[in-house]
């Protein structure tokens, strides 16, 4: 061999070994280096400057203050109605109603109807053209005398004793979307309400899955009354019934919403387990990581394309269960290569990398439920604090360049310690998303949708799983008929879970495409995004104020504060004719998302 192959021999070599140091020290992190950039913000309206010459949409509530239901569903409407920035005032039973002529709708938070002292003006608010709802089963009482008269303008020929009416479903779009749905008995939505017989000329909106009418609508002189056959429940499953009460008041209903898609993916990208699963191996001849592989993560992709998904992916670091410092990577390098491989194809899907935990074990001190999950209580929050410190140096040696904004805790468990442990140890995190809804004794992380003082968001997700039950679906409906989000997460191994031992994977696949194909058909008009991608729509949603001006051939929309898309859903039985300055898309009969821009717009009617 010449000395001028040795040479370029030795060159070579030396080059060689620098390229495997430089991809051992993950050097290759660094080039076409992935970000996290905010969404650049726009001008801010100033208010329309003729808004204190138009009122705001106006209602009154009429409550019993010695009856535990009717002043939580009265607290229920004025929460709603100061979320859809509109104006109200609140009378007790016993009180003179002063009824405004402007007002759009009375809502009626107690079945005592004989009790209401001002029903006879009520009944002549709607003969003149009102709505009035009622929020409660009517409630016949020894010696409160409830007149004829009265029940039938409520729709009502005949009144029996309590009965559970189970499951629920929609004979027309009361719900937008839900027409023909069916929630079946069981978990799903049960209320206890009035075995009562309807006026032949009522309307039935929705009923049990045993017949019994839940929500009627009946006119009455030039008016409309619509009733709710039930009681107010402790959980949040009556919101999309209230929201879809208030949005028949009058004609022309309108209401801000946020109008966004979520998908979460709890433990992904996180080390994947080694080995064999027998009930994978047997049903697809694939070991737990080729199932990963070519399985499940080729198919959740192609959900992505199909359905109009952006995932944001939750990282774990390692599945062991130390809770005392010091805190060190674990995993070893087969880990950080599924993380950087998974978490750069999620990113390349449009998706979003947020945290999920050094491990998985909830960040809460003991009494959380750990022994029923078989995780380990924190002593203490500075051990929260490391975990995390470790986290986050981890997944910065990984994408050096990326905020890291989401954090979701696992199994959505998660103490006031933990939740500032996660702050203090990653300052970037701003958006909290664990739970919306669920039972007081799981002791999880149950979260309203809102902007905190720090500017921090809390963004939780309402349905879960492969497969959601009745439960779910109907959660689903009733929050996209409130908020307009669409918030759902699941975890790349739920086949291997004990709730999911008689689930094959092909049911699960079926499950969840199904839940996909129902979600894009019904409401195909909600924007996907990632959790972070998520906050100038719910900053539009929190700041907008608005104000309407209705006239027989357009209505009118005047909306400020809002820095990208005021959104609004619209009730309506006029036909559109042209919208101008805005969108509106058609979402239901009748009903319409209206999006816009500028500071006016016009929707005109045939």
């Amino acid at each position: 061999m010449n000395k001028r192959n040795i040479v370029l021999l030795f060159v070579f070599a030396a080059l060689l070994g620098c390229f495997f140091q430089y991809t051992r020290l993950d050097g290759f992190l660094h080039l076409g280096a992935v970000q996290n950039q905010r969404t650049a913000e726009q001008t801010e309206q100033a208010p329309w400057q003729d808004a204190d010459t138009i009122e705001r949409d106006h209602y009154v509530i009429v409550y019993d203050p010695t009856d535990v239901p009717s002043m939580y569903s009265r607290h229920n409407v004025e929460r709603m109605l100061t979320e859809q920035k509109k104006s109200f005032e609140s009378y007790a039973f016993y009180d003179a109603v002063n009824i405004p002529e402007t007002t759009r709708g009375i809502i009626v938070t107690t079945g005592r109807l004989g009790m209401v002292a001002s029903m006879e003006n009520v009944l002549d608010y709607v003969r003149n053209g009102g709505t009035v709802l009622l929020t409660q089963h009517v409630d016949p009482r020894e010696g409160e005398p409830m007149g004829s008269d009265v029940l039938q303008a409520f729709g009502i020929a005949g009144v029996g004793g309590d009965v559970e009416a189970p499951g629920v479903q929609f004979l027309t779009n009361f719900v937008i979307g839900a027409k023909g749905q069916k929630f079946e008995k069981g978990s799903v939505y049960s209320t206890t309400a009035k075995d009562i017989t309807l006026t032949p000329d009522s309307e039935v909106e929705a009923e049990s899955v045993t017949g019994l009418p839940l929500v009627w609508g009946h006119a009455y002189g030039d008016g409309k009354i619509y009733a709710y056959n039930g009681v107010e429940r402790d959980d949040k499953t009556n919101e999309g019934f209230l929201a879809a009460m208030i949005a028949h008041c009058g004609t022309e209903a309108i209401y801000p919403v946020v109008g966004v898609k979520l998908f979460f993916i709890d433990d992904f990208p996180a080390p994947t387990p080694e080995g064999d699963f027998s009930k994978i191996y047997d049903e697809t001849g694939l070991s737990t990581a080729d199932f990963y592989r070519q399985e499940w993560w080729p198919w959740m992709f192609d959900n992505a394309k199909r359905f109009g998904i952006k995932y944001t992916g939750l990282i774990i670091e390692t599945y062991g269960d130390q809770v005392h410092g010091p805190f060190h990577e674990l995993s070893g390098r087969s880990a950080r290569d599924n993380v950087v491989i998974y978490g750069r194809e999620l990113l390349k899907a449009g998706g979003e990398l947020g945290l999920h935990g050094y491990n998985h074990q909830s960040l809460a001190v003991a009494g959380y439920n750990q022994d029923k999950l078989g995780y380990v209580p924190w002593d203490n929050e500075q051990d929260m604090i490391e975990a995390m410190q470790e986290l986050h140096r981890y997944v910065k040696s990984l994408y050096p360049d990326y905020e890291f904004r989401v954090y979701v805790p696992p199994s959505d468990i998660l103490s006031p310690e933990g939740y500032d442990a996660v702050k203090q140890a990653v300052p970037t995190v701003n958006i909290m998303a664990s739970l919306y809804d669920g039972l007081p004794s799981e002791k999880a992380f149950y979260q309203d949708y809102k902007r905190n003082a720090d500017g921090s968001y809390e963004i939780p997700r309402i349905s879960s799983g492969y497969v959601p039950d009745s439960f779910m679906r109907w959660s689903v409906y009733s929050l996209i008929n409130h908020l307009g989000i669409f918030s759902h997460f699941v975890h790349p191994d739920e086949m291997f879970y004990e709730e999911s031992k008689d689930k094959s994977w092909a049911d699960m696949k079926t499950g969840l495409t199904a839940f996909l194909d129902e979600m894009e058909t019904h409401f195909p008009w909600l924007t996907p995004v990632t959790a972070s991608e998520s906050t100038p729509y719910f900053d539009d949603f929190f700041d907008v104020d608005y104000r309407v001006v209705r006239q027989p051939e357009f209505l009118e929309i005047h909306a400020w504060n809002h820095r990208g898309e005021a959104r609004f859903l619209l009730r309506s039985d006029k036909m559109l004719d042209r919208a101008e300055n805005c969108t509106a898309d058609v979402v239901d009969d009748g009903a319409y998302l209206v999006r816009m821009t500028g500071d006016s717009a016009r929707l005109y009617w045939r």
